[in-house]
């Protein structure tokens, strides 16, 4: 599988945002302040979905990306998420990348932040497309417990193109 075909410059985000644990209010209920920071997460993600270029409308993607992950979170633990969702709004599979060197609330099952995201889209109705998510969530899975320098080399890539290309040697 080669991920990289998927993946542009534009598509990766080296430093997220939103959604940082320090941003939590202490006043407010914790476990309702961490699920908003997630959403606040994928509001961000929404954005990197529309420099594909294949997302038609972005509210409805949102919501379809929001509702997805309400159903389980799609953090795997160790810094690790990936987000994935079949929607209306995917005109085809695309592929998206972020960072966080600080790490992100994503109410993974290890209760650690994430620092590495790969999300992914595709059209509901579409084998092919279908197909993608799974392939490449397997690649994705396996490099990770394979390659335990990956996620090392990924936190600390200087820019876009040095995070394309670590990922075009594994495929």
């Amino acid at each position: 599988m080669q991920i990289t075909r998927f993946l542009k410059p534009e598509t990766v985000r080296l430093g997220m945002v939103s959604g940082h644990r320090e941003d939590l209010n202490p006043e407010k209920d914790p476990d309702s302040e961490r699920i908003r920071l997630k959403e606040d997460v994928l509001e961000e993600l929404a954005d990197l979905f529309i420099m594909t270029g294949q997302i038609r409308n972005r509210s409805k993607f949102h919501h379809d990306l929001l509702a997805r992950e309400r159903k389980a979170t799609t953090a795997i633990g160790n810094g690790l998420a990936i987000p994935h969702v079949r929607s209306m709004q995917p005109r085809q599979f695309c592929l998206v990348f972020a960072r966080s060197q600080d790490g992100v609330e994503f109410l993974a099952p290890d209760d650690l932040p994430v620092h590495i995201m790969f999300g992914m889209a595709a059209p509901r109705y579409d084998e092919r497309s279908t197909t993608n998510i799974l392939r490449t969530h397997q690649w994705i899975a396996r490099n990770f417990k394979e390659s335990p320098w990956l996620k090392t080399a990924l936190l600390e890539a200087a820019d876009e193109h040095e995070i394309i290309g670590i990922l075009a040697g594994l495929d």
